[in-house]
């Protein structure tokens, strides 16, 4: 299903469900094409069109264009994205933080980049690491492991929304989450 339509959603979505009355349950392809979108642009309006449809359960793939856009790998990147995101395709290791504010103590920033240079191999993991106990595990409710800022310099570490283990310093958090992973028997080798 391809469209050119500027609002293509609802013309999409609305031949999804001619095909579902005609009971036709063939795999779909959503094909959008887009004039000359930067490529910040391009994933926001693909993101939304096509991931839109994603969620609601319709389509089996993707196929992205941006006319006179010569970043192919950029694009299939975005479409990956969008396959990820809706839970549609998982070929990477997804990540959940908050931005910080006041009530984080400890260092937010270096903490995620450490997580995410030792677990990005984990394709599959859904991994949270939020800066405060306050909205951090209702936040990260649906990750699979959770390293959550607890007090000063403290964090707390959950498998999914069980608490594992409290007042671990900061410093030794992503050991002890590496440890909690291999122990669940999530861990694979680089």
């Amino acid at each position: 299903i391809d469209t050119w339509n500027e609002h293509g959603l609802a013309e999409q979505r609305s031949i999804f469900i001619k095909l579902m009355n005609a009971q036709s349950y063939i795999p779909v392809i959503i094909g959008r094409s887009y004039s000359n979108l930067t490529l910040n642009k391009l994933q926001l309006y693909s993101s939304t069109d096509i991931g839109g449809l994603f969620i609601e359960g319709l389509g089996n793939g993707i196929y992205l264009s941006n006319k006179n856009c010569n970043y192919l790998n950029k694009i299939n990147k975005i479409s990956f994205c969008i396959l990820q995101s809706t839970r549609s395709r998982v070929s990477k290791t997804e990540y959940i933080s908050c931005p910080s504010c006041g009530r984080t103590q400890f260092d937010l920033q270096r903490t995620t980049i450490k997580v995410r240079n030792e677990t990005s191999h984990l394709k599959g993991l859904k991994i949270a690491i939020m800066g405060c106990i306050v909205n951090g595990p209702g936040e990260m409710a649906d990750a699979d492991y959770g390293y959550v800022g607890s007090g000063k310099e403290k964090i707390t570490l959950y498998k999914g929304k069980e608490v594992v283990k409290r007042s671990v310093h900061y410093r030794d958090g992503v050991d002890e989450l590496i440890k909690l992973i291999k122990n669940d028997g999530n861990w694979i080798d680089p």
